[in-house]
């Protein structure tokens, strides 16, 4: 059941594979082609079905399979750590995986979305010169623990909240946090669900009205834009004079490092080893 759309891929016994646990028809042909820009024999392909962590496991330690990226369905990204070989501190301690490498059928877990959240809010923070004290993350999903560990290590009071007092206790015993915060403002709202394609997303999202009131800056972990659709959110900043950090910012040096683990040791046509600079190009982020 792996889905492959539009974009055509030749394949060879040599052929390896790059597995994402979601994923549109556009992510598919801009992953290949950018794959196919540095000539490697490596396909990026995503399943559309759920699947528990022990299949996913099977499945990325699969000799045809190069790696894997784990998306937030359904827990997964914490759910797959005990199937792992081995995890690195910064994915134990947020408790939270998104990139798999097999090595020689031994799985690797990373975690690459805290670079990409610290470089896309210290940019933000730096071009603005905005100051922030306060900081809080709306959502409790996979990257709502990895927010809130970027926040406290920049030196932020950090605070979690969301609708559901249940989930958000959840988040809090599997962070290990006893107590948190609270705030009348906060000076940065950390978005970390998708309400931001819906345009009644105000009145979907409880409570995230309130905290966009006085706030300073907001962060957008989705990106309706990448499928040509609206980001909401966006709109109701830049109506209210608020500042808008994309979440492209996040999800360019994310990737830039996700896939640096995934050709580590591998070398182009040229007979070079893969660099960070090459990924950007590839992916025509300059």
């Amino acid at each position: 059941m792996i889905e492959q759309k539009r974009f055509p891929i030749l394949v060879n016994p040599n052929t390896r594979f790059i597995f994402s646990t979601s994923g549109s028809a556009s992510s598919i042909e801009r992953h290949n082609r950018a794959m196919e820009r540095l000539g490697l024999n490596l396909v990026y392909t995503t399943f559309s079905f759920d699947i528990s962590p022990e299949e996913c496991a099977g499945l990325l330690r699969s000799p045809l399979a190069g790696g894997g990226v784990i998306t937030g369905k359904n827990g997964l990204k914490t759910r797959i750590i005990p199937q792992l070989d081995w995890v690195e501190p910064l994915a134990e301690k947020t408790q939270c995986v998104n990139t798999v490498v097999n090595r020689c059928g031994r799985l690797y877990g990373y975690n690459t979305d805290y670079i990409g959240l610290k470089t896309a809010l210290g940019n933000a923070i730096k071009k603005t010169g905005v100051c922030i004290d306060t900081a809080v993350v709306y959502g409790y999903g996979g990257v709502s623990g990895v927010a809130y560990r970027v926040l406290e290590d920049m030196g932020f009071r950090a605070s979690i909240v969301g609708r559901n007092p249940v989930k958000l206790a959840e988040k809090k015993k599997e962070l290990g946090i006893k107590t948190l915060p609270s705030e009348k403002v906060y000076d940065l709202v950390v978005d970390a669900t998708p309400v931001s394609s819906d345009p009644n997303f105000l009145e979907q999202a409880e409570g995230l009205q309130e905290l966009l009131k006085e706030t300073k800056m907001v962060f957008c972990h989705n990106m309706p834009e990448k499928d040509g659709k609206l980001n909401y959110l966006k709109q109701h900043c830049e109506a209210n004079n608020m500042y808008f950090v994309e979440g492209k910012e996040m999800y360019v040096p994310q990737l830039v490092r996700q896939y640096s683990l995934f050709f580590e040791g591998l070398k182009g046509p040229d007979g070079k080893f893969i660099s960070e600079n090459d990924i950007r190009r590839a992916w025509e982020f300059e």
